[in-house]
């Protein structure tokens, strides 16, 4: 009787196994790893661990094609149905979602886009989102900036200029702006003719735009290359610092006489000019 007993308790134990060894998957553990930078493709979704079930495992993001990996690589933010299936053919899904940062965006802007040669022109970069924590700020080319790291510039541009900026994130996310600064060309008009005496030409200087800091010097020839006049060091547009077409107190004699030149520019070039004027009675 007792083996009778003893036979029943051990078959009951086997039909317990035999069950236990054939449930499915009761729970996975998985780890999300998400996308670097808005817009990659450089997700990971790996499971860990299996929590029931019945050896060997084969994993699928698709339902269809089944891998003994348990490492999915190389994916895109969204949401994704894990499905593993074990040994007896029971599928376990769980849903997963991967997410990506918020693209890192940066505008370059000018308060004018259009210049006189060596007038200062702010520069500045307006950042998306704006608690972005930057790593680092570079700004090209780097020989017109003597700082890196901001968002704001200051500079003096000589000729027209193409700028940029790149930016990087703490997750190394890069983002860059480009910008084109036209430099317009200094007007500098010297006349070619005066009349001493009359009411609007009786003066001989140096007319120029806001591009031109000063007359550095302007000098007029007599016809045996004596000096007749030399004005250094004057503002332009002012005729009264130019000559009046006298020569040691008295008129100068009608005709061509040779003139040179030098003005410097805002952003500190020196621009050399030479030409004749015409005296008229």
């Amino acid at each position: 009787m007792q083996t009778l007993v003893k036979s029943i308790i051990l078959f009951a134990a086997f039909l317990v196994c035999c069950q236990e060894s054939t449930a499915c998957i009761d729970s996975l553990w998985c780890t999300v790893e998400p996308v670097q930078c808005y817009g990659l493709r450089n997700g990971t979704i790996t499971i860990k661990k299996i929590f029931g079930g019945l050896a060997p495992y084969y994993y699928s993001i698709d339902g269809q094609s089944f891998s003994t990996n348990p490492t999915f690589d190389y994916l895109w933010a969204g949401n994704y149905t894990l499905y593993v299936r074990d040994g007896s053919g029971c599928v376990k899904t769980q849903e997963l979602a991967l997410s990506e940062p918020p693209e890192l965006i940066v505008r370059l802007l000018a308060e004018d886009s259009s210049i006189v040669a060596g007038m200062p022109v702010s520069v500045r970069a307006l950042i998306s989102p704006e608690t972005a924590n930057l790593q680092s700020i570079e700004w090209r080319p780097p020989a017109l900036f003597q700082q890196q790291g901001v968002l704001q510039q200051q500079l003096s541009l000589s000729e027209s200029t193409n700028l940029a900026i790149e930016l990087v994130d703490q997750n190394g996310c890069y983002a860059r702006s480009y910008l084109s600064i036209e430099v317009a060309e200094t007007s500098i008009y010297i006349p070619n003719a005066i009349k001493p005496g009359s009411a609007q030409d009786a003066y001989f200087t140096v007319y120029a735009g806001d591009g031109v800091k000063r007359v550095v010097y302007l000098k007029v020839y007599s016809r045996f290359g004596a000096v007749i006049f030399d004005g250094t060091n004057f503002a332009p547009n002012d005729p009264l610092k130019g000559w009046n077409g006298r020569w040691r107190n008295q008129k100068a004699q009608p005709g061509v006489y040779l003139w040179l030149a030098a003005v410097e520019l805002l952003d500190g070039k020196i621009k050399h000019f030479k030409g004749t004027v015409t005296v008229v009675e």
